[in-house]
């Protein structure tokens, strides 16, 4: 069935929903750069074996150049009790704000965020999609903008921003959230696909399992700034940022850190006093 959404300057943007399924309905929210596009395919696989329909407000408004903030609490008749997934959050939306989640599992990925800012700095540089209209207008110049921009000052200039994001989740916290690390499920996608399923009362053959966690193994042999899979490994903010950025970060993302069980890290300094 096609149904149309409307922003809040009357955008119309085109979402299609299918026949639910015979289930509770969920949530899969993450963050930027968290290993979301990873998440996102896996519970495609996932959902496909089982006939469950996805719907994702965020990548239908990306693929037709609307920024998912313009909606407004209207738009939320869309998120029924049961029957279907609803994935492809990169933050907690403004227009969820007032709807009760209480009663949906919900899971989210989580990064240490000091990684998430790296890659978000390489990405939006090289990598990053961009969709077509005005907003594609705006990536582009952004794009424009961080070729010339410093990664040290890249990801101190974003840092607050991103804090918010993480911010935003607390309104998801509760005895149905179950919450994954990206450097807990990365190198070990067959235990990180039992636990969604398990967690979502789910099923699938332990087959179909192995086979999903293969086809989105991937590994690149070296790092690639130009790839959307640049680097995998953990920590790569120990190669990229320097001693003050690192200190500010941990200040900034103190309670983050904490909340999820993230190592404070400083580099030695070279200079021998």
């Amino acid at each position: 069935m096609k149904k149309y959404l409307y922003t809040k300057d009357n955008r119309e943007v085109l979402i299609e929903i299918s026949e639910p399924a015979n289930i509770p309905s969920f949530f899969v929210f993450a963050l930027p750069k968290s290993g979301s596009v990873l998440q996102d395919k896996v519970f495609e696989d996932i959902c496909s074996e089982l006939n469950i329909p996805l719907i994702s407000v965020a990548k239908s408004a990306f693929s037709q150049g609307v920024e998912e903030s313009n909606f407004s609490e209207e738009i939320c008749d869309i998120f029924l009790a049961r029957g279907y997934g609803y994935y492809g959050f990169r933050y907690f939306p403004s227009y969820l704000k007032n709807f009760d989640l209480s009663k949906f599992k919900k899971i989210l990925l989580v990064r240490d965020p000091r990684d998430i800012l790296v890659s978000h700095y390489f990405s939006m540089k090289n990598s990053h999609a961009i969709p077509q209209g005005e907003m594609g207008n705006r990536l582009l110049k952004q794009r424009q903008t961080i070729q010339d921009m410093d990664i040290n000052e890249y990801v101190q200039n974003k840092a607050e921003s991103f804090l918010r994001i993480f911010q935003s989740y607390i309104n998801i916290e509760d005895d149905l959230l179950k919450v994954f690390r990206y450097e807990d499920i990365v190198f070990d996608k067959n235990k990180w696909i039992q636990h969604i399923l398990d967690f979502l009362d789910l099923d699938l053959p332990k087959t179909k399992i192995e086979f999903i966690a293969k086809s989105h193994d991937i590994f690149p042999n070296k790092e690639t700034p130009d790839s959307h899979i640049r680097k995998v490994t953990p920590g790569d903010y120990k190669e990229k940022l320097n001693d003050n950025s690192i200190s500010i970060l941990n200040e900034v993302f103190r309670d983050v850190l904490n909340r999820f069980d993230y190592d404070f890290y400083q580099k030695k300094s070279n200079i021998i006093l």
